[in-house]
Parts: C-alpha cells; structure tokens; sequence
C-alpha cells in the first residue's frame, strides 16, 4: 500500500458546546484539544481452561474531550460549571460559584463539537459528542510565567441512541 500523506493531519480544533444562547465555543486554548475513548473489558474464563480467556466482552465505553480554554471570559463559566451562576446588580454583575454539592450533571447534558481549524466548514471532518456534560475546573496563575487556564472536560454519555461518539458528519443517515 502506498503512503498517502494526504491522510496525516496536525492542527488545532476549536468545540462548540451546547446550542442558541447557552452555546460555548472554545476558540483560544492553550495545550490543545484531546479527544479520548476508554473502554472497558471483562474477560471470561472457565474452571476447565484455567487462566486461558475464553471470551472478552465490552463492558463500557467512556470519551472525554479536554479543553484548555485560554480566553478568560466570566460570562462563560456559568455555562460550563456546575453550580456556579451570574448575578446582576447595580454596579454590573458577578459570578458566584457554589459547592455543586448533589447536583446530577448528566441533567446539563448538550452537544459538544470537535472542529479542525482546516477543516471547520467540512462536517467529515468533525467530531460529534451527542450528549456531554461538562467537568471544569479553574487554574488560573497570576505570574508572568503562565496564562489563566479554565480546565473544561467534556464527557460523553448515551444519547436515545445508544451513541456517545460519532466520527464524521451527524447529518447522515442509513438508507
């Protein structure tokens, strides 16, 4: 087979999360997008084959997409972080986060899109999350070393579907 260098491809990748006016979209990071599946397995085994594994199966599968965003923009945590919420005054407004204690995130579940930057306009090239709930957490360095870093982890979980990960464009259908 002949190599078709064509196929590799480098680059950053903005997300967008959510739809309307609760959508996010992750322009500026800083350490890059990182797209992650992690499945987990049970070997099978019987008394008359020992330690030989007669049977694998899938037991779950877990995706994750990290994203280091580097615009440090108050009005966007409430729409990622759990628990946390603008309040409006007189003199403008604030952010307050709260504990989060026993809140389900699976309930702020929304999309979540991996777009190439050189190929953000080619829905085959993108990366779908149908559902993810969003995991963040706030680095933020006062030094001249460092940028403020707000940590967010998208984790997928199962649409209607079953599906917690489509390569390619969503749009498509089976005949």
């Amino acid at each position: 087979m002949a190599q078709n260098f064509r196929k590799i491809e480098v680059g950053p990748a903005i997300v967008e999360y959510g739809t309307g006016s609760d959508k996010v979209t992750f322009e500026t990071t800083i350490g890059g997008v990182v797209l992650t599946t992690e499945t987990t397995y049970r070997e099978q085994k019987t008394d008359q084959t020992g330690e030989t594994i007669v049977g694998k199966r899938v037991t779950g599968r877990n995706v994750s997409v990290t994203v280091p965003f580097g615009e440090y923009e108050l009005s966007v945590i409430p729409k990622i972080m759990a628990g946390a919420e603008v309040v409006t005054g007189s003199g403008g407004s604030k952010v307050v986060v709260k504990t989060g204690v026993g809140l389900n995130l699976i309930d702020t579940a929304k999309i979540a899109v991996i777009k190439p930057i050189a190929r953000k306009t080619d829905p085959d090239s993108w990366i779908t999350l149908p559902l993810a709930y969003s995991e963040t957490d706030l680095s933020y360095s006062y030094n001249n070393e460092n940028e403020r870093i707000t940590n967010v982890t998208l984790r997928s979980t199962p649409d209607e579907d079953n599906n917690v990960l489509i390569l390619g464009d969503d749009t498509i259908t089976a005949n």
